[in-house]
């Protein structure tokens, strides 16, 4: 936004055209208002930039229970949209997607607003730089609630009073909804710290750095987690990004991930055209990345595995553990590619593999994971599938450009063998 006040209205205008600036800003649309008072003139353009096309939706709904649907079309280069709601309670929920009908937007999602209160509306899309948020808005349904003023909290200056202050709002946040408290961890507080210096210094500002990197490739050799979580915020102080954070839906979802257990943050502190900026990273994951390595991988993939099978397929994994040694290379291959898909690249089909070592399978199926602790590998749709009598587990532990450094590269193949 810029502001031009002059006390002769020729000056405002004069001003303004003799800015040269605004093409170095990344604009997509803008705004010019002006309003006189005698010879005094008031000049105000606004600027955006624009990551998606959203329909005309309203901000204010006079009752609860009503459904509204609503349609965007995300701007190149984002693709892969995704929506999400946080809803009155707090609770994060990520809305299914519908085609828009014939000659409107991209997609549509039907959102529910059950309950009145404040909600928060999201498109995420997949950039070249990682996730992006598109768009958000706020929709009040029925009256709003009073609130008694609250005193402005100062914002922290030193990195110590940022990890204080946030860690609190985070902790304070995960017990009002009966969420275990996160600890904070020095490594991730290392991880976080270098990548919020990094991004002030070479002037990005995206969960994916310019080198390609990701999370996973930032966090060091060796560490041990089930999942991680990254959220990014940048505002005039740390609470202020926080702030941000914790009312976009995408990223609140990691603040309130029960399966996480450790946080570290990282602030960067700087001035950009003179004013105060800070850039905050924060990281999460379910297990220390201290955890000591499994002696056993193989077997912690199959103790998950029956964990969550129902009871009358516990049989495929009881006989299971014997199959030839051929499994254990189809995992290696996929590595070695950088590519964790069924897709051609061995000398002979995988699936024409499986039954040549099982002559009497009627069906196969394969799931490819890439995990940083093989005893949380996700759960698989084949585990459902009852006539599967026979599974096998492959795994190879190695280095890679797109996943990060030592992560396990696991195949699970399930046959139907009479």
């Amino acid at each position: 936004m810029l502001v031009i006040r002059a006390w002769v209205r020729a000056h405002a205008i004069e001003t303004f055209l003799a800015r040269t600036d605004f093409n170095d800003e990344r604009v997509s649309h803008y705004g010019v208002g002006i309003a006189f008072l005698g010879e005094r003139a008031a000049l105000v353009l606004l600027t955006a930039d624009r990551k998606a096309e959203v329909l005309p939706f309203p901000r204010t709904l006079a009752k609860a229970g009503t459904e509204k649907r609503v349609c965007g079309r995300l701007v190149p280069p984002l693709r892969s949209p995704q929506v999400f709601v946080t809803r009155p309670d707090g609770e994060v929920e990520a809305v299914a997607l519908s085609r828009a009908p014939s000659g409107t937007h991209g997609f549509c999602a039907l959102v529910t607003f059950e309950t009145p209160g404040a909600y928060t509306v999201e498109m995420v899309g997949q950039g070249n730089a990682g996730p992006e948020v598109a768009s958000l808005f706020l929709v009040q349904v029925g009256a709003r609630t009073a609130r008694g003023g609250q005193p402005a909290q100062r914002e922290p200056t030193t990195l110590a009073e940022a990890r204080t202050a946030l860690y609190e709002r985070i902790n304070t946040l995960r017990r009002a909804h009966k969420l275990p408290e996160l600890t904070p961890d020095p490594t991730l507080e290392d991880v976080s710290l270098r990548y919020s210096t990094r991004m002030a210094t070479e002037g990005f500002f995206a969960h994916i750095a310019p080198d390609g990197s990701t999370l996973t490739r930032r966090l060091p050799e060796g560490t041990r987690y089930v999942r991680a979580g990254e959220n990014l915020g940048l505002a005039a102080g740390p609470l202020a990004a926080h702030f941000g954070i914790e009312h976009s839906p995408g990223h609140r979802k990691n603040l309130m991930d029960p399966a996480f257990r450790f946080m570290g943050v990282g602030v960067a502190f700087q001035k950009v055209d003179g004013r105060d900026q800070a850039i905050v990273t924060e990281v999460f994951t379910a297990a220390s990345p201290g955890a000591q390595l499994p002696a056993d991988p193989v077997s912690d993939v199959y103790e998950a595995s029956p964990a969550t099978a129902p009871r009358s397929s516990c049989r495929p994994w009881c006989a299971a553990r014997r199959w030839s040694g051929w499994r254990a290379n189809t995992p290696a291959a996929r590595w070695r590619r950088d590519e964790p898909t069924a897709g051609d690249g061995d000398p002979s089909p995988l699936h024409e593999r499986v039954f040549t070592a099982l002559p009497d399978a009627g069906t196969a199926s394969v799931d490819f994971f890439v995990v940083g602790d093989p005893g949380a590998v996700p759960e698989s749709r084949s585990l459902a599938t009852a006539t599967n009598t026979r599974v096998g587990v492959g795994l190879v532990r190695g280095n890679s450009r797109r996943f990060g450094q030592g992560q396990y590269w696991v195949a699970v193949i399930y046959a139907a063998v009479p």
